[in-house]
């Protein structure tokens, strides 16, 4: 990999994806009431409409 070839944000990949299931679980074991997201706290990318989807589901117990 060259200098300037890392994503800026998790691709979607089973290695990535399993990573995730992984904090996801540590995160609901040891941090109740706190809701992580947007793109580093889904562990996915977002443009901006959907960071906000995300937020209102979240808010609203869909998340």
């Amino acid at each position: 990999m060259e200098r300037g070839d890392a994503p800026y944000y998790p691709v979607n990949n089973e290695k990535n994806n399993t990573l995730y299931e992984q904090y996801k679980e540590l995160a609901a074991s040891k941090a109740e009431n706190v809701i992580f997201g947007g793109r580093l706290g889904q562990y996915r990318y977002y443009n901006m409409d959907q960071v906000i989807v995300a937020v209102l589901e979240a808010v609203n117990g869909e998340f």
